[in-house]
């Protein structure tokens, strides 16, 4: 199996990143949104689990969860959350098709270097009425291409040439840790939303737009943020005509 780009940043990441797994971060928007098991033993795949600091949430809901991610790095520290982790590549799950009842990926979609392809394997391994949950940066608005920096403020976004660049891309400012690392690919909102609807087995349930906070984003009650951080999708596994 290819290396991994996270390879190497598992402490690093764990320790930066440890709150987004919780009920006031995107823990708590995750188990809203995945909503309750329909019955003890139900499977939920975290796909691209990193360290798993979404376990908690999932189970949160009654799910058993189990971790799939392809850096081993990572899946050292996700064990530490819980021991049903494996290694593999979201483009290519080890995993029977129409077997699971959920599936949830969370701020994947500027990693994955074929995301579109990993949609199709999570809508593959859906059993027909299944859950799919996605949640991450919003497309449109967070990227190589929005200075999002204190210097211009939450109050303001300034947009510089390179949206449609789907190129992984390296931040060297410094500003955004994580992308200097690893890099980031920025999907245009077509190509993301593209990704769902573009599989003949999923039926969108719900777009949502949040804020910085991870509260959904209302344009009456912004607090003087012009555009929203997040964005969540679910999508519902239906039998193909």
């Amino acid at each position: 199996m290819e290396s991994a780009r996270y390879d190497g940043h598992a402490d690093w990441y764990d320790e930066k990143f440890r709150g987004y797994g919780s009920a006031d971060g995107s823990g708590g928007v995750l188990a809203r949104l995945l909503g309750p098991a329909a019955g003890g033993g139900s499977v939920c795949l975290d796909v691209g689990c990193g360290t798993g600091l979404h376990f908690a949430a999932v189970r949160s809901r009654g799910y058993t969860v189990v971790g799939v991610d392809v850096s081993g790095d990572q899946l050292r520290r996700a064990v530490s959350r819980d021991p049903r982790v494996v290694r593999g590549d979201a483009r290519r799950l080890p995993v029977a098709s129409g077997s699971v009842p959920a599936v949830v990926m969370t701020f994947t979609h500027t990693d994955i270097d074929d995301f579109p392809a990993a949609v199709a394997e999570a809508a593959r391994v859906l059993r027909p009425g299944g859950r799919l949950v996605y949640l991450g940066s919003h497309p449109a608005y967070v990227g190589a291409f929005a200075d999002r920096s204190a210097e211009v403020g939450e109050r303001r976004l300034h947009i510089a040439p390179g949206y449609g660049d789907e190129r992984l891309q390296r931040d060297p400012s410094g500003r955004f840790p994580m992308r200097g690392r690893v890099g980031s690919r920025n999907l245009t909102l077509a190509t993301f939303l593209g990704a769902f609807l573009a599989q003949e087995t999923l039926r969108l349930s719900t777009v949502e737009e949040l804020d910085t906070r991870l509260r959904p984003w209302r344009p009456e009650a912004t607090d003087g943020r012009v555009v929203p951080w997040n964005l969540a999708v679910t999508a519902v596994s239906v039998p193909a005509r």
